[in-house]
């Protein structure tokens, strides 16, 4: 039987649809395991499992400081980039000039991580041909992590010529290349990134690679990598490593170089600050929603936040205000004004699977003094003791089995992120019940502001850092970085907002609701296409997780070819780990997990690790 030629016209509608397939969905580029579904493992296992970890080569980290208190960036750099990698799980060692030149520490045991070097003053580098070998010969990765005119490495690094320090500061950062979702599409501006820097009067080696680039002067090179044998070495010309922000960068383009594997916490928690907020029944000045505060909250504001919980699976944490007066001294009433009803509707919100933490009896900062310049700031009355402090804690305990009707708060949310260390400790005296504190993440604390790691806290250990990383239903590059470094970093969402900012001109941007809603829920669902693995928790969950995190101990073994060997003892519950390879699909798990997802443009893998021994490997 003779088959029949297809029509020329069919052919060609035929190829047409298949361009257009081919453009709207890209191949491999990146897939989720469990398609459209929310990927929710539990929290914990019902028994620890443990394994032996072995005295064996793995991947493993050395910092390799200038102990100069004169220069305090090199101090500062060494401790931020260590808290990076404690945060990631990876282990290391922290280790002066000094202390490297008597010991002659063999550098072939961080042959599958990294040496980075932090100092200005670099004359006094000892064995640099050691650190040479260990590029060109074991493979390992060099990074200098501070900018340093007087490096005998500069020429190693890819510094032509001479070179010293710029006179005026480099400002903003641009990436030209691709390094981790999110993160390096983002322009950060001069205000958030400036920088001391050296000369490149002579350029760079014609094998180095630029990653990064400054703003002014434009294209001005901020990160290059160059290989050296069969290493490879990475410049950061910059001193802003010993910021916080900058942690998720430096892991990323660490592991990028490099590959490798790290932990990560896989969470996300939205916090909703002064709930509820003072909704009376006027029209706040700033309220052109045409309804009063009261119904705004009632009929717009908390059906929109519920119906974005129902959306993409989110969880609210949100912190609960009994009163907004300036009481300080006893007696500390409550009186009825509305708020009654908006606490049956903020419970009501937290059935979705949220949580209601404490955020005050009223909203004054639990402190007893403030700087001038503090007082002007928040305009809070001082407590008069700790005794007035517990007093109206006391008090918010019992309004809270009053009128909230559940479970006391494991939470709590200082007001304006203010909080004293003889306020924690009534705080805590008050109800014992608190796991976590969710302030402010890794801030200067200038002005007060009760600045947090995700760890425990250092006077109370029983109480979890959760502290919140952005803020606003409307984020600009500057935010967003922040918000992409930590999970970069850790892998956590944490973020909050206020119901009454939709009314302050300070805070809106000039946007009706209607807009904010519209950016808040872009935000959103760009986080969970790029990163459907951060499982929605609240931030006492969050707390919960982060011990079981802490508690285990994990090592990563690349020294076989196409395998990855990842070692988790005790191990309470699933851990996320996130792996760097060349070809994300040609990866499979032999035993202990499952891959959750791939990003080709990323060259990532996360895998759900559930057993203590994990292998992930190529497949054949």
């Amino acid at each position: 039987m003779t088959k029949k030629k297809l029509p020329a016209f069919r052919i060609a509608l035929y190829v047409l649809l298949l361009a257009v397939v081919a453009l709207t969905v890209p191949t491999r580029v990146q897939e989720w395991v469990n398609d459209d579904r929310r990927w929710e493992p539990p929290l914990s296992f019902d028994t620890i499992k443990r394994t032996e970890i072995p005295n064996e080569p793995h991947q493993r980290y050395l910092l390799l400081y200038h102990d100069k208190a004169d220069i305090p960036e090199a101090l500062r750099t060494r401790d931020n980039l260590s808290m990076a990698l404690r945060y990631s799980k990876l282990p290391h060692d922290v280790m002066s000039f000094d202390e490297y030149n008597k010991l002659n520490t063999p550098l072939q045991r961080y042959a599958q991580g990294a040496v980075i070097i932090i100092g200005e003053r670099q004359s006094d580098l000892p064995h640099v041909d050691l650190l040479q070998r260990y590029v060109t010969e074991q493979g390992g990765l060099l990074i200098n992590a501070l900018r340093s005119p007087s490096s005998p490495l500069n020429s190693f690094f890819g510094i032509e010529g001479n070179t010293d320090f710029l006179e005026d500061s480099l400002g903003g950062l641009n990436w030209t290349e691709s390094i981790y979702p999110g993160l390096s599409e983002l322009v950060v501006s001069a205000d958030k990134f400036s920088s001391s820097s050296l000369s490149l009067s002579s350029g760079l080696s014609q094998e180095s690679k630029i990653w990064a680039t400054a703003l002014e002067p434009e294209g001005y090179p901020l990160l290059w990598v160059a290989e050296r044998g069969s290493g490879h070495v990475m410049y950061w010309n910059t001193t802003a490593l010993q910021e916080s922000p900058m942690r998720g960068a430096f892991i990323q383009t660490m592991l990028k170089a490099q590959g490798g594997a790290k932990a990560t916490v896989g969470a996300q928690v939205w916090f909703i600050d002064d709930f509820p907020s003072p909704a009376y029944s006027l029209v706040s000045p700033g309220n052109t929603t045409g309804m009063t505060d009261y119904n705004f909250r009632l009929k717009r504001w908390d059906p929109d936040m519920q119906d974005l919980s129902k959306k993409y699976g989110i969880r609210y944490s949100a912190g609960v205000i009994f009163m907004y007066n300036d009481t300080v001294t006893g007696p500390f009433d409550y009186v009825k004004s509305g708020q009654e009803t908006l606490f049956a509707l903020e419970v009501q919100l937290m059935n979705n699977g949220g949580e209601l933490g404490l955020h005050g009896y009223n909203h004054l900062s639990l402190r007893k003094s403030y700087t001038p310049s503090e007082q002007e700031l928040y305009g809070y009355k001082p407590w008069p003791s700790e005794h007035a402090m517990l007093e109206a804690l006391l008090t918010a305990r019992k309004l809270w089995q009053q009128e909230i009707k559940a479970p006391l708060p494991t939470m709590y949310i200082p007001p304006s992120n203010v909080l004293s260390r003889e306020g924690k400790f009534q705080l805590y005296k008050a109800f014992p019940e608190l796991k976590t504190i969710s302030a402010l993440y890794a801030t200067s604390g200038k002005q007060g502001e009760f600045s947090q790691e995700f760890l425990p806290d250092p006077d109370i250990p029983q109480i979890m850092g959760t502290p919140r990383v952005t803020y606003g239903y409307s984020l600009e590059d500057d935010d967003k970085f922040n918000l992409y470094s930590v999970i970069g970093n850790l892998g956590i969402i944490s973020h909050f907002n206020h119901p009454d900012d939709v009314f302050n001109d300070d805070r809106n941007m000039g946007k009706s609701w209607a807009n904010l809603r519209s950016d808040f829920e872009a935000l959103i669902g760009e986080i969970n296409s790029r990163f459907q693995w951060l499982q929605p928790l609240t931030a006492t969950e969050l707390s919960d997780r982060l011990r079981m995190y802490y508690q285990t101990e994990v090592q990563f073994d690349r020294s076989q070819e196409g395998r990855l060997t990842a070692y988790l003892s005790p191990l309470q519950g699933p851990m996320m780990l996130e792996v760097r390879v060349e070809d994300p699909f040609a990866w499979q798990v032999n035993t202990g997990g499952e891959i959750v997802a791939r990003n080709e443009e990323f060259g990532l893998i996360w895998v759900e690790a559930r057993e203590p021994k994990l292998v992930l490997e190529v497949a054949k």
